[in-house]
C-alpha cells in the first residue's frame, strides 16, 4: 500500500502549520502588539496641569502686556498734558520732584513690565515643549508676580494676578508633571514611537524573529 504524500498544507510530521497563526511561531514575548507610532506612550503625554498652567500664564501675561503697553503708549502721546495735571498736585509740587522726570519713569517701568509679560509667554511656550529650565524660570517669574500682587492687593487686577501665579506654580508640580519633565521623550534609538517602555526597537542586523543573530 502506498502512502499518501503529504500536500502542501499538510505538516510532514501530523501537527498542523506552526505559522498558521503567527508568522514567527511565538507568542509576543512582551505581552502585548506593538503600535507603531499610532499613541505616544503614557510617560510622553503632557499632564493636565501643566497645559493649564501654561496657558494661565498665557493669558494674563497678554493681557498684562495689553494693558501696560497701552498706557505706556498714552502717557507717551500725552506727555505734555499728564505733565501739567501732576504739576497742579499740591503734594506732587511741595515734594519738589520733576514732573517730567516722574513720567519717564513710569512709562520705563511699564515697558519692563511689558518684556516681562511677553517673556512670561515665551517660558510658557517652552514649558508646552517640555523644558524643564524653562518650568523652573516661570515658577519663578509667578512667585515675584505673587509677592508684587500681594504688596499691592488693594486692586481687584492685582487680586487675579495673585491667584493666578499661585496656581499656576501648584498646578507645575502637580498631577504627574514631575515625572513628565523628568523622563526623556522617545526618539532616535529608544525604541520605535508607540513602543511600551522597556521595549528597544530591533536593530538593523536583526535576525527575521527579532533576535540578533549568533556571531
Amino acid at each position: 500500500m502506498s502512502e499518501q504524500e503529504p500536500g502542501p498544507t499538510h505538516s510532514p510530521y501530523g501537527q498542523s502549520d506552526p505559522y498558521g497563526s503567527n508568522p514567527y511561531g511565538q507568542v509576543n514575548p512582551y505581552g502585548q502588539q506593538p503600535s507603531y507610532g499610532m499613541q505616544p506612550p503614557a510617560g510622553d503625554r503632557r499632564p493636565g496641569t501643566v497645559t493649564a498652567a501654561a496657558w494661565i500664564t498665557i493669558v494674563c501675561s497678554a493681557l498684562t502686556a495689553l494693558i501696560f503697553g497701552f498706557t505706556a503708549l498714552a502717557l507717551l502721546v500725552a506727555r505734555d498734558q499728564v505733565i501739567a495735571e501732576m504739576e497742579k498736585v499740591p503734594e506732587f509740587r511741595d515734594a519738589n520732584i520733576d514732573a517730567d522726570a516722574a513720567v519717564g519713569v513710569l512709562v520705563a517701568v511699564m515697558v519692563g513690565l511689558v518684556i516681562w509679560a511677553v517673556a512670561a509667554i515665551v517660558l510658557a511656550v517652552l514649558v508646552l515643549r517640555r523644558s524643564n529650565v524653562a518650568r523652573i524660570l516661570l515658577v519663578i517669574s509667578c512667585a515675584v508676580t505673587a509677592l508684587f500682587s500681594l504688596l499691592s492687593i488693594s486692586s481687584g487686577v492685582s487680586i487675579v494676578l495673585l491667584l493666578a501665579s499661585a496656581a499656576a506654580i501648584v498646578l507645575l508640580f502637580t498631577g504627574g508633571a514631575n515625572d513628565w519633565f523628568k523622563r526623556l521623550p522617545s526618539g532616535p534609538g529608544g525604541g520605535y514611537p508607540g513602543a511600551p517602555t522597556g521595549y528597544p526597537a530591533a536593530g538593523p542586523a536583526a535576525g527575521p524573529y527579532g533576535q540578533q543573530p549568533p556571531a
